[in-house]
């Protein structure tokens, strides 16, 4: 017994002499490099987001440009995957009613009829406080504020967030809708329909009319650049199970676009640039995000007025019969993920 004791000490020491020398083991990857072995473990989280070739705009833009969303997931314990999605709204929608994605930064329109379809998700952050929105005329001297255009043909989607602007706008001018002739389009329909001067004014996503004025297409008449009430939000949302079974993650994700924010602020041109890569040129965005380039709409905590835009998009939705369920605002945001990350500060 006391031989057999004794070469396993001998053994045991060979081992720590190999350690010492040789440093512990590590896993190899395919290169036959090492690997850490808490990446290896890291949990993914698949983010959905609006855009084409990889690109979105608003705080989220940032974040994931400059890696603050891996890198603030890293040090919890996760990875992101980023899936973007061409068709916007619709189909973010469809992809965390399927459980395809598990988190998401996009418009509060499609969310609240998400949520109101009984969608179980939660809004937890704020991505943008001011989503804005212009009006596009043709080059035509007569046509100088929306008034003028009452019994002209004028373009945006029903039942989506352009048709929200139409009615709150000719409601901040007292103007009634009956007056003008309104044409179900938008995107690139409604674009094509207004450059072949079928239409007199198309009602759309601020830097779009913006960036249609700087081709010559048309001039812009108004906006919510001063008119910040009538625009909408960008809202980070997730799936209610799985921010429950993750409130790190969701965390991680507030605090990317808390650094995000804190960017866009000392480096707006940088800002505009990252933008720009989606292929409309840096200073049409500028332009578009003049209203404050202190970026103070970036700051993703979840304010009062953040819940009072959204009650009045419930009621909007709902008295519009464009959802048939009016919840509440209490139904869709939460504030328990941003009052975790303040008091993890």
């Amino acid at each position: 017994m006391e031989g057999k004791s004794r070469k396993i000490k001998i053994l045991i020491g060979l081992i720590a002499l190999i350690v010492l020398a040789f440093g512990p083991f590590k896993p190899k990857d395919k290169n036959n490099e090492n690997v850490n072995t808490a990446e290896v473990n890291l949990k993914k989280v698949i983010i959905g987001l609006p855009g084409i070739s990889n690109q979105t705009l608003e705080a989220t833009g940032i974040a994931v440009n400059k890696g603050y969303i891996a890198e603030e997931l890293k040090k919890v314990g996760y990875e992101p995957e980023f899936i973007y999605f061409q068709q916007a709204g619709p189909a973010v929608n469809e992809a965390l009613a399927t459980n395809k994605i598990d988190i998401a930064m996009y418009g509060d329109f499609p969310i609240t009829i998400l949520k109101s379809n009984g969608g179980d998700v939660k809004v937890f952050a704020v991505d943008n406080s001011r989503f804005m929105y212009g009006v596009l005329v043709q080059n035509d001297d007569n046509i100088k504020s929306i008034k003028d255009l009452e019994g002209k043909k004028v373009l945006y989607r029903k039942g989506t967030v352009e048709q929200k602007f139409f009615k709150e706008i000719l409601k901040k001018y007292n103007l009634d809708e009956d007056k003008f002739v309104s044409v179900n389009a938008g995107g690139a329909d409604g674009q094509s329909i207004f450059s072949a001067k079928e239409a007199e004014a198309i009602f759309t996503f601020y830097y779009t009319v913006l960036y249609m004025e700087s081709k010559g297409l048309g001039k812009v008449i108004d906006s919510t650049l001063d008119k910040p009430e009538v625009g909408t939000q960008s809202l980070a949302v997730g799936r209610t199970k799985f921010l429950e079974e993750n409130p790190d993650a969701a965390v991680a994700i507030i605090k990317a676009l808390e650094r995000a924010k804190d960017f866009a602020k000392e480096n707006p041109e940088e800002v505009f640039n990252i933008y720009a890569q989606s292929g409309i040129p840096a200073e049409v965005y500028k332009k578009a995000y003049s209203a404050d380039l202190t970026f103070s709409n970036f700051d993703p905590a979840i304010t009062d007025d953040t819940k009072e835009k959204m009650k009045k998009l419930i009621d909007f939705l709902y008295d519009n019969q464009i959802v048939k369920n009016k919840i509440t605002v209490d139904d869709i945001i939460t504030t328990e993920y941003y009052d975790r990350y303040k008091s993890s500060k």
